[in-house]
């Protein structure tokens, strides 16, 4: 990994971080408890790291 593709990934991660914990927040004031927002918040984070794909193979 180059330099420059160092310093892309690292962006991806703080994008991705800000935008977690803005869906964290976003939920939390939508009355979602704290376990909630967190669960919903991991599979946010799951869908963005796995690019929309799943494994279901019922959704296929």
């Amino acid at each position: 990994m180059n330099e420059k593709q160092l310093k892309e990934f690292f962006t991806a991660i703080g994008t991705l971080a800000e935008m977690s914990l803005l869906f964290y927040r976003s939920s939390v004031a939508a009355k979602a408890t704290p376990e909630e927002a967190m669960r919903i918040t991991q599979a946010f984070i799951a869908a963005a790291l796995n690019g929309g794909k799943s494994d279901n193979k019922e959704g296929a």
